[in-house]
C-alpha cells in the first residue's frame, strides 16, 4: 500500500494536511520499501525503477511525517534531525531531476530510504505498549 500523493514536495502546513483522513499506517509495507531500495547491490538500477522507488518512498515519508507522535516526543533532539532530514529531502531543491546522473538519484533514494526508516523507528517505538 502507498499513499497518492502527486506533489513530491511541500509545506509544514501541506505533510500535515488531511492526518485523519490517512488509512492506518502500515508499518511492514513501508519496511518492504526501504528494503528494496536499501539492499545490496553490485549496479545502480535502472532509472525508471529508480524513480519508482523514490516516490513510493517520499510518500511513505510524507505520511510518517504526518502521524501523530507522544506530547513532547518530536522535541527530541535525534527526532528532530530526522524530521529535518526528512523535509530537507522532500524539498523540490533536493530532488533529482530528468538531468541527474542515475547514480546521483540512486543515492538520493538510498539517503531518502535511511532517513524514512529512522523515523518508522521512531514510529515502531510509540507503538510500544
Amino acid at each position: 500500500m502507498t499513499t497518492t500523493e502527486e506533489d513530491v514536495s511541500g509545506t509544514d502546513e501541506e505533510v500535515h494536511a488531511n492526518v485523519h483522513t490517512d488509512a492506518p499506517l502500515d508499518a511492514d509495507t513501508i519496511q518492504k520499501a526501504i528494503d528494496v531500495v536499501t539492499g545490496a547491490r553490485l549496479d545502480v538500477p535502472p532509472r525508471d525503477a529508480i524513480d519508482q522507488h523514490t516516490d513510493e518512498l517520499a510518500n511513505h515519508a510524507r505520511r510518517l511525517l504526518r502521524e501523530d507522535y507522544p506530547a513532547g516526543r518530536q522535541d527530541s533532539p535525534a527526532v528532530r534531525t530526522v524530521f529535518r532530514a526528512l523535509y530537507q529531502l522532500l524539498g523540490t531543491p533536493c530532488r533529482p531531476t530528468p538531468d541527474t546522473s542515475d547514480y546521483t538519484a540512486w543515492m538520493y533514494s538510498r539517503n531518502l530510504a535511511n532517513a524514512t526508516h529512522a523515523l518508522l523507528d521512531v514510529h515502531r517505538q510509540d507503538q510500544m505498549p
